[in-house]
This record gives C-alpha cells, structure tokens and sequence, in this order.
C-alpha cells in the first residue's frame, strides 16, 4: 500500500478549520462509536446519517426499509432531518480506521488549501464539496437504503484543490518493499527515509493524486462487477468537484490572498 504520510508545503496562516474538522470528526467518533451499544448505534447512523433513497424526495424511509430493524428504529427515523442528515453524515465514520485514514489526508493537504482559500472559504468549499459527493453517489445508487457516511467526500474535494493549487509539492510518501526499489523510475521522485521493510519517498503531488484517482476509478469498475462497502463514486464526484471548484476560483482570483510573515510549520 502506498500512502502519503506528510508533505513538504509550510502555510502562512494557523489551519483553524481543518484541525476544528479534525477535532469534530474525532469527537463525534468517540461520543457515538465508543459510546453506543447496539441496537442504539444502528438507530443513531440511521437518522444522522445519509440514506441514499431519502435525499431527493426528503422524507426518510419507512423502518421496513432498512435492511437492519432494531426496535428504536421508527423512532430515530421518526426524529430525522433527511436535509440535515446531509452535512451530518460527513462527521460519522464507520470504523476506527475508516476515521485515521480520512484524518491524515485531511490533515496533509487541507491546512495548503485552508491557507489559499481563506478560512470562511475553505469552510463552504468542504462542505460543498461534501454535498456534491453525497447526491453524485445517491443519484446513481437512488434505491440503496443503506446509510452513506464518512468525511471522505468532502476530503477528496480537498484532493482536488490541492493538486490544482500545489501540483509540484513534495508529498512524503510511506512505500513498502519492494515497491520502493522502483523509485529511479518514478519523476522527481527521491528516498528520504530508508527503513528496509518500507521507504519514506518524496513524490511531486501531482503524481500521487493522480495515483490517488486512478485507484478509485479501477476501484469504481471492480466494486461495480460484485465489491460493496465504499462509496467510490462520491470520492470521485468529490475530487473532480474539488478540481472543478478550484479552478472557478482561481479564475476570479479568490484563492491565494495576500499573505504576511513567515511560513507557519504545522
């Protein structure tokens, strides 16, 4: 597995959006996923998360519906705000590892795009972004009743904005053996970090977000032939809404605003 692990890119303001996303994301983890036993979990996902077959006629499904039907169900969907379940689901995650990995890749390429943005920006462009992810995936899953959830949507817009804004940073990039003795084939690439079992490379960003896309492509048409579980066609709704949006932008000179004093290394 090839995963980026950091980059190379200082900003000059203070992250306060994507590490407040961070802590929510982590907080609402902790407060639901470690909290709540079942049947109380499933009733909680159920009305605060995305159900792709409620989101164009906003009314939530009948408890009959849902392929699990614990007894607080009628009442949890009775409760819900399917508008709502929209933004809210972009703060649930479905497994300690499913919150860690959306988190680092928050964490390396949204502090860059929070300081071209500008904070109040940044904010809307991540949610929107989010937005776009979860109707793009409900519009091609339309009768699916399972709940979507998950940060990675919105964090793929953040992809796309970087790699439109920063294509030539160095992403510091974890590569187990043997992958890494391929690095002289790879431009601009270069070991950092040598640790036998894995290597620490330095690739530009643009390679790696392109590897990035392509997985979830090949990943897409795999998933279609029989594979379930990951909402692949939000994280590549995501991303090209990111690039799309970046770009806009860029055009009308809203990103990149002026900056004072010296690069701020988080």
């Amino acid at each position: 597995m090839v995963l980026p692990v950091g980059d190379r890119n200082p900003t000059r303001r203070r992250p306060y959006v994507t590490v407040t996303l961070i802590a929510a994301n982590v907080a609402v983890f902790m407060a639901y996923n470690l909290q709540l036993p079942e049947p109380q979990l499933t009733c909680f996902i159920y009305r605060w998360a995305a159900v792709p077959a409620e989101l164009f006629d906003l009314h939530p499904i009948s408890p009959t519906q849902a392929p699990v039907q614990p007894a607080c169900l009628p009442a949890a969907l009775a409760a819900k705000s399917v508008l709502l379940s929209t933004v809210t689901s972009m703060f649930l995650h479905g497994s300690l590892g499913h919150l860690l990995f959306n988190m680092l890749f928050l964490w390396i390429f949204g502090n860059n795009v929070e300081d071209d943005l500008g904070h109040g920006t940044y904010l809307l462009y991540y949610l929107v972004g989010g937005l776009v992810a979860v109707y793009a995936f409900a519009l091609i899953n339309t009768d699916t009743t399972v709940p979507l959830l998950g940060a990675s949507g919105a964090i793929a817009a953040v992809l796309g904005g970087y790699l439109v804004l920063h294509p030539r940073a160095r992403i510091h990039t974890y590569v187990p053996f043997p992958l890494y003795l391929l690095v002289g084939l790879l431009p601009r690439a270069r070991i950092s970090g040598w640790f036998l079992i894995f290597a620490i490379v330095d690739l530009p960003a643009w390679l790696v977000l392109s590897f990035w896309f392509v997985t979830q492509l090949t990943a897409l048409a795999e998933a279609t032939a029989g594979g379930e579980g990951v909402a692949y066609e939000a994280h590549i709704a995501g991303f090209v809404a990111g690039v799309v949006a970046t770009l806009l932008l860029r055009a009308t000179g809203s990103t990149a605003p002026p900056r004072r004093g010296q690069p701020v290394h988080w």
